[in-house]
C-alpha cells in the first residue's frame, strides 16, 4: 500500500529535478570560452578601426544567445561578422558614408541566423544576421550583394 504513493512521490521529485536542470544554461567548455574570447578580441579590433575611420563611438558584440551549440572548432560565422563590421571602414571612405555611420549606428550586433544572411538597422543597432547555410548576402533588391552594398543600401 505504501509503495504506490512512494513511487509517485519519487517520480514527481525526479521530474522536478529534471525540469530544473534543463532550464539551466549549458556550461561552456574551455574551448568555447577561449573561442569567444578570440572572437571578441578580433571584433574589438574591427570596432576600433571603424571608430577611427568614421569618427564614431560604436560598440560591437555577438548575440551569443543565438549560438545554442557553439563549437569554435566548427563555427566559422565569426569571419563573416568581422568582415561585415570591418566593411564599415570602406563605407566611411566617402563623406556621405562617414556621416551616415556616425549618425545612424551606435552598435553592431552579430547574430546567428537561420533565415538568410542580411543586415538590419533599428534604433541605432546594426544587426548582422549571419546564416551559415544561406551565406549569400540578401538586400532589398534581388541579386548578389557585398557587405558594402548591403550596408550602403540600409544606411
Amino acid at each position: 500500500m505504501f509503495r504506490i504513493p512512494s513511487l509517485c512521490l519519487c517520480l514527481f521529485a525526479s521530474l522536478a529535478i529534471a525540469d530544473e536542470s534543463s532550464s539551466k544554461p549549458a556550461r561552456l567548455t574551455v574551448a568555447q570560452k577561449n573561442g569567444w574570447a578570440a572572437y571578441d578580441k578580433e571584433l574589438k579590433r574591427k570596432e576600433d578601426a571603424v571608430n577611427e575611420a568614421c569618427g564614431s563611438a560604436l560598440k560591437s558584440s555577438y548575440d551569443k544567445a543565438t549560438y545554442p551549440a557553439f563549437d569554435p572548432m566548427k563555427d566559422r560565422t565569426q569571419s563573416a561578422c568581422q568582415t561585415a563590421v570591418g566593411t564599415l571602414v570602406e563605407v566611411c571612405g566617402t563623406a556621405d558614408g562617414k556621416a551616415a555611420v556616425k549618425e545612424a549606428v551606435t552598435k553592431t550586433v552579430c547574430r546567428l541566423s537561420t533565415d538568410g544572411t542580411r543586415v538590419s538597422l533599428d534604433e541605432g543597432v546594426l544587426t548582422l544576421h549571419i546564416d551559415p547555410v544561406k551565406s549569400s548576402i540578401a538586400g532589398k533588391e534581388t541579386g548578389n550583394y557585398s557587405w558594402k552594398g548591403a550596408l550602403e543600401e540600409i544606411l
